[in-house]
């Protein structure tokens, strides 16, 4: 072999052996890329596992590694964290959430600590109250729980301002009473005539006492019971209406108000008990005539659309501001609170109609302006035909 061949040869043999060397580096590098390729499936099944896992949750709950970056989130905590839409895993809580005091709580986590509880208010949580904990997960990361409470605090206040207007409503007609009967029982040679009067106030005492009771208990059988019961026989709401009217009709001839009743020919039959129908047309049609001026008028109407039925009780009355109207539904609250207890009222009555429409499964409203009077209307659903026609007739 002369010199020249030699010389290719080894050239070839070199080249040859830093090919296979440069392959088998390849395809150690690519067995690499493929085993690396499958530990981030893995971890990315095993999140995506983490995640539906958390979906079931109700409260909000976020799953940190040992850096601080976030393993998982579910929907409830992207909501009331209020967390980007986009993905999620490998970003700093920090950079996502601006609550230092849930970042100073995850340090000490993180440092062998204790985190206690701690709530946050409307101001730090986009209109919300929420109460949050983290916990250390040894080895893993820290797991962070929100529980919205907003609710919850809601339902408090309104507690309170209930428990607080009971107790006022009822503490004016027992004072009232207390005083009048001490009255009579000090002065035992009382006139007859002031005897008499006396009686009579302490008797309208007692009538008010009686009537808020028994709206104190009609909305807590509301509250207890709030499903539409579908096993109600369906009951004519017209012809409740033309007893309500007929009932009610001395009182707003006594005040000189001129009346209009509206009813179709046929029956309109929804599915409910007849004296929850009968509790929503006496209060809006009593209220009606108590806030109407003498000479007034007062209208009611029914008619049907479609599957439901509309009852509009309209009256020339005093009106409602766009405030009262918004707050008119609420339990205790009276749009003229002196001019609401001469007439008797408990100011109960409208929060019980829109508590047994709801309960019915129909809707509530009113439209209205400051001294020209006031629509109140009702819609709720009616019963199917089939069913309607089977029960016989309300006189």
């Amino acid at each position: 072999m002369t010199p020249v061949t030699w010389c290719l040869a080894a050239a070839l043999i070199l080249t040859l052996l830093a090919w296979r060397r440069s392959r088998r580096i390849a395809s150690s590098r690519l067995a690499q890329a493929h085993e690396q390729l499958a530990v981030t499936d893995a971890v990315r099944a095993e999140a995506q596992r983490l995640e539906a896992a958390l979906g079931g949750a109700g409260d909000g709950l976020i799953v940190l590694d040992q850096d601080g970056r976030i393993v998982a989130a579910n929907a409830a905590a992207r909501e009331l964290a209020n967390l980007p839409a986009r993905e999620l895993r490998g970003q700093r809580l920090e950079d996502l959430v601006p609550w230092p005091v849930l970042h100073r709580a995850v340090q000490t986590c993180r440092s062998g600590g204790e985190a206690p509880a701690f709530e946050l208010d409307e101001a730090a949580a986009h209109g919300r109250t929420l109460a949050l904990r983290v916990q250390a997960l040894p080895g893993l990361g820290t797991v962070i729980g929100i529980d919205d409470q907003s609710r919850l605090k809601r339902l408090e206040s309104l507690r309170r301002d209930f428990v607080a207007n009971v107790s006022h409503e009822l503490k004016t007609p027992l004072a009232a009473i207390q005083g009048l009967v001490e009255t009579l029982l000090d002065d035992p040679d009382m006139e007859v005539a002031t005897r008499l009067r006396f009686l009579e106030r302490i008797s309208r005492q007692s009538e008010r006492l009686r009537a808020l009771v028994g709206d104190l208990l009609t909305l807590s059988h509301l509250d207890e019971d709030p499903g539409h019961d579908e096993a109600a026989a369906p009951c004519d709401l017209g012809a409740v209406l033309r007893e309500t009217m007929r009932d009610l009709q001395p009182i707003a001839d006594k005040q000189g108000l001129q009346t209009t009743v509206a009813l179709p020919w046929h029956g309109c039959w929804v599915r409910a008990e007849r004296e929850a129908l009968r509790r929503v047309a006496g209060n809006l049609i009593d209220n009606a005539i108590k806030y109407t001026p003498s000479g007034g008028q007062l209208s009611v109407r029914l008619t049907p659309r479609e599957r439901r039925v509309r009852l509009e009780v309209t009256d020339t009355g005093i009106g409602l501001s766009p405030v009262d109207q918004e707050r008119v539904f609420e339990r205790f609250y009276r749009v003229d609170r002196a001019r609401s207890r001469d007439l008797g009222g408990t100011g109960l009555g409208l929060s019980i109609v829109k508590n047994t429409v709801r309960n019915l499964g129909g809707e509530v409203g009113v439209r209205s302006a400051l001294g020209k009077g006031s629509t109140f209307w009702v819609e709720l659903p009616l019963a199917l035909e089939d069913d309607a026609g089977s029960e016989p007739a309300a006189s």
